[in-house]
C-alpha cells in the first residue's frame, strides 16, 4: 500500500460530499469522509474524469475501507486533475435519447399490433359473412328446387 493524501469527491445513496483517498490498493482504498457510510453501502469516488465504484468493507471513525470492483491505477489516479467544473453530461443525453428511442419503437410496436388485430378481424368477420352468404343460398336453393322441379314436369307433361 501507498500512503497519500488525494481529495475527491464521493456519491453515497445520491448525496455528494467531499472525501480524501489515503491508501491504494490493487482493489481497495481506505478513504476518509466526515460522514463515512455505513458497512456494505455502495460508493462512487471520483477524482477528476476517474470513476471508481466500490462497497463498503469495513469502517472505523472518520475512515472506510472500500472493496472495488476494478483495478486501481495508482499512476491514474495521480496523474488525474481535478475539474474546476463538472464534464458535460454526455451520459444523460444518452440515456435520454435511448429512452426516446425506446418510447417510439413500443408506440411504433403498439400501432402495428393494432393494425394486424383490425386486419385479422376484418378477416374473420368477411369469412364469417361469406359462410353465412352462402348457407342462406343453399338454403334458398334447397326451398325452391323441389316446388319448381314440381312446375317443370307439370309443365313438361302438359306440353305433351
Amino acid at each position: 500500500m501507498k500512503e497519500l493524501s488525494v481529495p475527491c469527491r464521493m456519491n453515497v445513496g445520491g448525496k455528494w460530499s467531499n472525501g480524501c483517498i489515503h491508501d491504494v490498493s490493487d482493489k481497495g482504498l481506505l478513504v476518509s469522509s466526515s460522514e463515512p457510510p455505513i458497512l456494505g453501502t455502495y460508493v462512487d469516488i471520483r477524482r477528476g474524469t476517474l470513476v471508481i465504484i466500490g462497497r463498503v468493507v469495513w469502517n472505523g471513525g472518520s475512515r472506510f475501507g472500500v472493496r472495488t470492483q476494478d483495478p486501481i491505477s495508482l499512476a491514474a489516479l495521480l496523474s488525474e486533475p481535478v475539474l474546476k467544473h463538472r464534464p458535460p453530461a454526455a451520459d444523460a443525453d444518452r440515456r435520454a435519447m435511448k429512452r426516446e428511442q425506446s418510447a417510439r419503437r413500443i408506440v411504433e410496436q403498439t400501432d402495428r399490433t393494432k393494425r394486424r388485430a383490425s386486419a385479422f378481424q376484418f378477416i374473420c368477420l368477411a369469412i364469417i359473412g361469406a359462410g353465412i352468404a352462402c348457407f342462406a343460398a343453399m338454403s334458398c336453393y334447397q326451398a325452391l328446387v323441389a316446388p319448381l322441379g314440381t312446375t317443370v314436369d307439370v309443365l313438361a307433361g302438359a306440353v305433351s
